[in-house]
């Protein structure tokens, strides 16, 4: 397997009026931000109430300081009617932060139960940084399916949501 895919020979070689590095933008929109991201909050929304976290991740969300390529949420997390691409964007740089916050000092059994959702959206949010590379190496993509496997290895805990 070579280890840098080479885009140079292929169908549009030679032709000026296309460049090869123009056919192929991942869609990251609709498939990570309003696909995996949406199924994720749609789950994780329910283990937050279950857990008696909603407003805590209400509060940390509020709190969010200004920071390069992050909108600072104007309203809390249940406030928000309707996820645009913008807002799971958004969502998805900050996340793991608000996550991480609003599930410490876990009680009993909850400590192994937030410790496999921290590890659920760990993946996903490196999956999705790794998706955003510009090219794709062999060890990336390696890296990236190693991110997948944790995915759908923890997902099991939302599975009543």
């Amino acid at each position: 397997m070579c280890d840098n895919l080479d885009i140079s020979q292929n169908i549009v070689h030679g032709r000026d009026q296309v460049l090869a590095s123009d056919l192929y933008k991942p869609e990251m929109l609709h498939t990570i931000y309003l696909g995996l991201f949406k199924d994720m909050m749609d789950r994780i929304e329910g283990f937050w109430k279950k857990h008696g976290r909603l407003q805590v991740v209400d509060n940390v969300r509020k709190a969010l300081l200004p920071y390069p390529e992050l909108l600072v949420p104007k309203i809390a997390y249940r406030e928000v009617m309707q996820w645009q691409g913008k807002e799971m964007r958004n969502l998805g740089r900050s996340i793991l932060g608000v996550l991480a916050v609003s599930l410490r000092q876990p009680g009993g059994v909850q400590v192994i139960l937030f410790k496999r959702a921290l590890g659920y959206f760990r993946a996903l949010v490196n999956f999705n940084m790794m998706a955003q590379y510009r090219s794709q190496r062999s060890n990336t993509i390696a890296y990236m399916e190693d991110y997948l496997d944790q995915y759908h290895k923890l997902k099991d805990i939302f599975l009543e949501f």
